[in-house]
């Protein structure tokens, strides 16, 4: 478990699983950093207390499961030694908010 706050949403490795919800088809599985999946929830529109709610669980469970309109997004991070107090996790979101609007 992360104890030290060299961790950022930069560093973060996660794998994410797409998959149409309802529908049969083939999941899109990618790999991108913590950083790029909360920069696209942003863009999506997504509020920063939206983006809390799934970020802490993330960063303490090491996975979660969002459905974004008609698909589900499973996040897992990819280095367990990643998963973090909820201290800390709030604060790489925190860090992330201060660089993303500085």
């Amino acid at each position: 478990m992360v104890t030290t706050q060299a961790v950022s949403a930069e560093t973060i490795q996660l794998g994410q699983r797409r998959t149409r919800i309802g529908l049969q088809s083939q999941p899109h599985e990618c790999d991108l950093t913590l950083a790029e999946k909360l920069d696209e929830l942003f863009d999506d529109g997504y509020g920063s207390d939206d983006i809390f709610g799934v970020v802490v669980p993330l960063l303490m469970q090491g996975k979660v499961r969002i459905d974004i309109g008609d698909e589900s997004h499973r996040l897992e991070i990819k280095d367990k030694s990643m998963i973090c107090q909820r201290s800390l996790a709030i604060q790489i979101f925190e860090d992330y908010l201060a660089a993303r609007w500085s």
